[in-house]
């Protein structure tokens, strides 16, 4: 009579194994992954005045299309141990039959729900971030062009990246033109929160910076409300930012 086999006798199947191709494949995926994930801090942190490392570009170039995919180009700033300040986008339009108006990104109170105004925030940091102030007209006739080119083809792409704003905000709000200034809103020092009481949305914290170095840092421009112009949506250009 036989006996039905007990749970020692019974076989194990093996598990399965990758083969050397495979383990190759997996293992240069991952290599991949890391390089993508380390490759955008690297270049961030050897960016300059001047632009970024040489060393950085390579690496970055390779695997740009997959950090772009995979969403791992984003900002590498922190809020501790030391915030800096924060930045904004006032947009002066004007009206062919209407006052002139004023928005400005972002803005809490008209921004919402929070993502909205969270991708208006990044908008304007994107911009300031992008800032070249434009080359000199008539530079010394002793400069290198090759070393003025990189200035003007960065130039270019920060008016590109205005300008396209610029033309979005004249076709949603019907505007004849539109301008955009970089607002930078600065923290208030122990001495001005302790002593002075100053909150953090007092208006001597808020500059209009200057597009070019021979501009003036000048405080920003303070002023009735902007008009809601008929069919606009318009609001007003108080202070909307939290940071």
């Amino acid at each position: 009579m036989s006996h039905p086999p007990t749970k020692s006798s019974v076989a194990h199947p093996l598990p399965a194994r990758l083969s050397p191709r495979m383990k190759w494949i997996v293992s240069g995926a991952i290599a991949f992954h890391v390089l993508a994930v380390v490759a955008e801090p690297f270049q961030f942190f050897t960016r300059s005045q001047r632009g970024v490392s040489e060393a950085s570009v390579p690496f970055r170039n390779l695997v740009a299309p997959y950090t772009e995919f995979a969403y791992l180009n984003h900002g590498y700033f922190f809020f501790a141990p030391e915030p800096g300040p924060s930045h904004l986008m006032q947009c002066e339009l004007s009206f062919e039959d209407a006052e002139a108006a004023r928005l400005r990104f972002p803005d809490k109170s008209a921004q919402w729900p929070r993502l909205l105004y969270h991708r208006h925030f990044m908008l304007a940091e994107f911009l300031h971030m992008m800032h070249v102030e434009p080359p000199p007209a008539n530079p010394s006739p002793g400069l290198d062009p090759e070393l003025m080119r990189p200035w003007r083809e960065a130039r270019q792409q920060f008016e590109t990246v205005r300008n396209s704003m610029q033309d979005h905000l004249i076709k949603r709000y019907k505007a004849r033109d539109a301008r955009i200034l970089r607002i930078e809103h600065r923290l208030p020092s122990s001495e001005e929160v302790l002593e002075a009481g100053m909150k953090l949305d007092d208006a001597q914290l808020y500059l209009s910076l200057p597009d070019s170095q021979s501009d003036a840092l000048l405080p920003e421009r303070q002023g009735s409300p902007s008009q809601e112009s008929p069919g606009n949506g318009l609001s007003s250009s108080a202070s909307g930012d939290e940071s």
